[in-house]
């Protein structure tokens, strides 16, 4: 199978979890309407991840598998696996999801069709713990002043999502599709990132070379994550239900406006919204027995402040000339 002939490269990064990323490979394996590989990026997982997919994929041609020599997070392990990827479009995917059978081959039509695209996404669909299902977003951005998320419609009724506009986002957590070329051009995922805002700072700079980014409300995927055992709902909901994820967080929120908002939104966030948010998360943390979550908070947020972000974004992906 050569690059000319293969359409999409699936690129699903890994870490410690062998049964949710198996079953979600198995569901990609399973698309239809549309060429593709199914490209696992393990971030050097400590548990059988690569005995239990060999075993379940390893025949399957459309198949690959790589293993990073060190734990290096979501933007390093999906820079890796589109380093080695041979299709036209790349869908980078969380291990935490089945697709639909149609999905990879909706998004992919929909950029076919749309040139003016450089984003095209799924609905992502929570799956509960107690079997209900709840819409996580009919697009994703960010007050340019607070810096707070603004999702189009969350928690809407999969029966209520309009289906046939486009719906317009400015990134995509979990799920997204992008035309090779563009990924090339914007450079990938800025690895200092390590994880969180790494999606949506590659979303806003895709938008600076303008492109669109948009939601595909019939292509559908199932988000099982959402609360896995041992999280703590209140944490989870904010993002910050382990100390270097809730560190990271706090410092890239900071990273991440100091490099796309303008001078005032910067100045609001640095002193006012910022300051107000460690209040808040450490509220939270403390009221879920987790101090640990509010001090990590809080020097993320110092760090954020005081550290400085590349100028450009640092990846092992070369730019397109």
């Amino acid at each position: 199978m050569n690059r000319s002939e293969l359409a999409l490269s699936v690129v699903i990064p890994t870490f410690n979890r062998a049964p949710m990323v198996k079953r979600c490979v198995a569901s990609v394996l399973a698309s239809e309407g549309v060429d593709l590989e199914c490209i696992v990026v393990d971030d050097h997982s400590p548990d059988d991840t690569g005995t239990v997919l060999h075993e379940a994929f390893g025949s399957d041609s459309r198949y690959r598998y790589i293993r990073q020599e060190r734990n290096a997070f979501q933007a390093a392990a999906r820079n890796a696996g589109a380093r080695i990827a041979r299709g036209s479009f790349l869908l980078f995917l969380d291990d935490d999801n089945t697709v639909a059978p149609d999905m990879c081959s909706r998004l992919v039509a929909a950029l076919r069709a749309h040139p003016e695209l450089g984003l095209a996404a799924p609905v992502s669909v929570h799956v509960l713990p107690d079997g209900r299902r709840e819409v996580w977003t009919l697009g994703s951005d960010f007050d340019r002043l607070t810096s707070q998320p603004r999702d189009r419609a969350p928690r809407s009724r999969e029966a209520d999502i309009p289906q046939e506009e486009l719906l317009p986002t400015t990134y995509s957590p979990n799920a997204f599709c992008v035309p090779r070329a563009v990924f090339a051009r914007v450079g990938g995922f800025d690895e200092s990132f390590v994880q969180i805002f790494e999606e949506s700072d590659f979303g806003w700079r895709m938008l600076a070379t303008g492109r669109k980014a948009a939601i595909v409300p019939a292509a559908r995927t199932d988000h099982h994550g959402f609360l896995e055992p041992g999280c703590v709902p209140a944490l989870r909901a904010l993002g910050i239900e382990k100390t270097f994820r809730t560190f990271c967080f706090s410092r890239n929120r900071l990273w991440f406006v100091r490099r796309h908002f303008s001078f005032v939104g910067r100045l609001s966030v640095t002193f006012v919204f910022g300051p107000l948010s460690v209040l808040w998360y450490g509220f939270v943390a403390l009221r879920a027995r987790r101090p640990d979550i509010a001090r990590a908070y809080a020097r993320g947020f110092l760090r954020g402040v005081f550290s400085r972000l590349p100028l450009s974004p640092t990846s092992s992906v070369p730019h397109d000339a």
